[in-house]
């Protein structure tokens, strides 16, 4: 999905943060997953539709013609929408990961691929080390401003 390189990207850039967006409540994603299937299709870099819908067919164990792509990317057939068993082989065939970051981005939420997720993950741990570095920082001033005599204890020696 994403090639890193040595440097790390500004803080924000290497993944989108994203707000629930407010939507009327009628859910309409038809168009949104036609138009990114169409992409997807057409930019799928070693194979056209007919072998998309192939390796599909036989991922599936049941057969998927290139019509019937065709049909699931034409914003004029809104009759004809992919499956979600459907959607999953497509995405695998053509390795067009990003078609489930589309699905899932109108809700504020991201979708990452493998370590993409211990990149989220450090940063996370960086942000509670800071923030108890913040505490004892804290604390530190506070015992120097007001230290702390410890009372002897009855039967220590």
């Amino acid at each position: 999905m994403f090639a890193y390189a040595a440097a790390a990207p500004p803080a924000g850039e290497l993944f989108p943060v994203r707000e629930r967006a407010d939507r009327p409540k009628s859910l309409d994603l038809s168009l949104k997953i036609k138009t990114a299937l169409g992409k997807a299709l057409k930019e799928c870099p070693h194979r056209n539709a007919y072998e998309v819908a192939a390796a599909m067919s036989e991922l599936l164990g049941r057969e998927i013609t290139a019509d019937a792509l065709y049909a699931y990317t034409a914003p004029a057939k809104p009759e004809h929408e992919i499956s979600l068993l459907r959607f999953v082989a497509f995405v695998r065939v053509t390795g067009a990961w990003w078609l489930w970051d589309e699905l899932v981005e109108d809700d504020g939420l991201i979708v990452m691929q493998g370590r993409e997720a211990h990149l989220a993950q450090l940063g996370l741990l960086q942000q509670h080390r800071q923030s108890i570095e913040e505490q004892i920082k804290a604390l530190q001033r506070e015992l120097k401003e007001r230290p702390v005599t410890v009372a002897p204890r009855r039967g220590s020696r």
